[in-house]
């Protein structure tokens, strides 16, 4: 049993609850513009996946840090997913001021990929083995998760803005 399944067990809660604990956090920090807006540049610009950063906002706040290989095998794992996901958006995009019944359709579907996506770096996450950090901070994650991106040192000052500013939120 790794540590994410023995806390899991511990609060006698599934990988799928928790991943939906995931998913209603993401929702709920996301909707904020300037989390949305910080986490949008950050793909455009680094290609960081929305989700991931997130995700390693979410598990600094829960005390798990993720190594940088365990990064490296979500992308890995998760690379069809965002994939198909990548491909919803781009085709959403092109429909927005042509169809709005057909755009909005996309989004469904775009959304339900990016749940997808969450579930299944949650589900590798429980093969990973992370460390228990011992004071709630998300910056460790952020960074270990840019570098497993091979995105360059500027976007560790784009991840430690973001992780401040959800952080803030949570306070």
């Amino acid at each position: 049993m790794t540590n994410l399944d023995i806390v899991l067990e511990e609060r006698d809660i599934s990988a799928a609850d928790w991943a939906d604990e995931f998913w209603d956090w993401t929702c709920t920090v996301y909707a904020n513009g300037d989390v949305q807006t910080q986490c949008l540049a950050m793909q455009n610009r680094f290609n960081c996946n929305v989700n991931f950063l997130l995700l390693a906002i979410w598990l600094g706040q829960r005390n798990y840090l993720i190594p940088k290989t365990g990064w490296v095998l979500l992308i890995k794992r998760t690379e069809k997913l965002r994939a198909g996901v990548r491909k919803l958006r781009q085709k959403r995009r092109q429909l927005k001021l042509k169809d709005r019944e057909k755009y909005e359709e996309l989004l469904d579907l775009e959304l339900k990929g990016e749940n997808l996506v969450q579930a299944k770096a949650l589900e590798t996450l429980l093969e990973c083995n992370p460390s228990i950090l011992e004071e709630v901070t998300v910056e460790p994650n952020l960074i270990s998760y840019v570098q497993a991106t091979r995105s360059g040192d500027e976007v560790e000052s784009a991840a430690k803005e973001l992780g401040a500013l959800v952080q803030k939120l949570s306070d």
